[in-house]
């Protein structure tokens, strides 16, 4: 389940409801505070319930096209059995959003509550990867058998915490895990621990400096 802290509220939203006119929604679009807007959430009179999304680049499509600009906003409407919910677990949040700008979320009672954003799932991963407080990942090759996770990990503890680690899997390759860890690329630990891993055979395909994005 993800916090809802990276969900940004209803509030501070830019909406329109149902009712609203394709010219007004361009209207809106237009506005200077929205010049960076890209869609927008539709929602029922109430103001309660999410009907789907409405983005800019439809909208101007409709105009190129010489369509009623009176027609209702949801008749370009997109996204409408797109959202997730504020209890929502970690990976139906990331496939539902992998292709999306940003995804609505309901609360328990089905509710529009407001919208999470690809920039905060990014945010979100970064975070679980440990970027901020890591100095430098490493990619270690398995032998692709049982217990090479905590052999390398045993290794890897002689000489350094782990601050996260995450698994990477591609067809007829071995497994590769990288570590992150809060040493400095250049530290004779970092060294060492390549060292006896790779007298080990476990190969470190890369090393990469982590403080270039802080």
């Amino acid at each position: 389940m993800f916090q809802k802290s990276l969900v940004i509220p209803k509030s501070k939203l830019t909406t329109v409801t149902e009712n609203a006119t394709i010219q007004e929604v361009y209207d809106i679009f237009n506005a200077p505070e929205n010049a960076h807007t890209r869609t927008m959430p539709i929602l029922d009179e109430s103001g309660k319930l999410f009907r789907g999304n409405i983005y800019k680049q439809h909208v101007f499509e409709h105009i190129a096209k010489g369509e009623n600009m009176n027609l209702p906003a949801t008749a370009i409407m997109r996204n409408s059995t797109k959202f997730i919910y504020t209890t929502s677990k970690f990976y139906e949040v990331f496939f539902a959003i992998r292709d999306l700008p940003f995804i609505a979320v309901l609360d328990e009672n089905h509710q529009f509550y407001g919208i999470f954003t690809h920039d905060a799932l990014m945010d979100l991963l970064s975070q679980s990867w440990s970027v901020r407080s890591g100095s430098v990942a490493i990619a270690v090759q398995t032998h692709n058998t049982q217990g090479d996770l905590s052999k390398i990990s045993k290794i890897i503890t002689r000489y350094s915490n782990i601050e996260s680690l995450l698994t990477l899997k591609s067809d007829f390759k071995p497994l590769t895990v990288l570590f992150t860890l809060p040493l400095s690329v250049d530290s004779d630990q970092l060294h060492k621990l390549i060292t006896h891993l790779e007298k080990k055979r476990y190969q470190v395909s890369s090393i990469e400096n982590l403080n270039q994005f802080k």
